[in-house]
């Protein structure tokens, strides 16, 4: 597991490394190396958390026949919190707000956001209605993708590596129905798509190229959101909602 979790985010870093390299070489972007480290060495110890293999007492057998890796995400959420609040602490002119951890949304984001989200919804109903696999709504499978998925995943993609990404990678911006996208955001959804699609499987590349679309589509969507609210809590909203539908098609 070591060994292919390294080689894992060999796959998904170096791709990443290049194409803002080629921007750099291009003069489309500024590059700070140090927070581009600090990208990866916080992802690092995030997905480390995520893999570990620790389990929490009493949460490994909260369900029957347990299916998903609810010590491993809970592991990740703590650890983006520690990182988070270490990053605001070690860096004075930071704050919470500036990687979305605010009750505080910006100015008729609220409406928008839910349109989006709304459409996030059909577009999943959609995609399912045409697979046809089935349901799934056993308690753990609701539960857990009312949930996890968006706590942790946008506190991470959304929250804290989007921030020190929008550090690392700098240039032109462009306002996009309300939202302004940098190159950070892009960086962020690209990294995102990629590490949702591409793994390291007992030595051998696995890729799900069907997968990398949608879920690429999905956090573009997500990343407007944060975006265009300037928080991480309807992004949160939106993902666990899409998750949640999904299970009933």
């Amino acid at each position: 597991m070591t060994s292919d979790l390294f080689l894992t985010m060999l796959i998904w870093w170096v791709p990443i490394l290049l194409i803002v390299g080629l921007l750099k070489a291009a003069g489309k972007v500024d590059l700070s190396p140090v927070w581009l480290l600090a990208s990866i060495g916080i992802y690092a110890a995030y997905a480390m958390m995520v893999f570990s293999g620790i389990k929490i007492p009493g949460v490994e057998n909260m369900f029957v026949d347990q299916r998903y890796n609810w010590s491993g995400k809970i592991l990740a959420i703590s650890t983006s919190i520690i990182l988070l609040v270490a990053l605001i602490r070690t860096s004075p002119k930071l704050t919470f707000a500036d990687a979305g951890v605010t009750w505080k949304q910006n100015a008729g984001s609220i409406g928008p956001a839910l349109v989006v989200t709304a459409l996030m919804i059909g577009f999943i109903i959609g995609l399912q209605l045409l697979v046809n696999d089935g349901t799934n709504l056993n308690a753990e499978t609701l539960i857990y993708q009312a949930t996890i998925p968006g706590l942790d995943e946008e506190l991470m993609f959304r929250g804290l590596l989007l921030l020190t990404l929008s550090l690392a990678v700098t240039g032109q911006t462009w306002t996009i129905k309300g939202a302004t996208v940098h190159w950070g955001a892009i960086v962020a959804t690209l990294f995102f798509a990629w590490g949702h699609s591409v793994f390291i499987v007992d030595g051998a590349v696995q890729a799900d190229v069907v997968a990398m679309v949608i879920t690429g589509l999905l956090g573009a969507a997500l990343m407007w959101i944060r975006l265009r609210t300037g928080s991480i809590v309807m992004p949160i909203i939106a993902h666990n909602a899409t998750n949640f539908a999904n299970q009933f098609f």
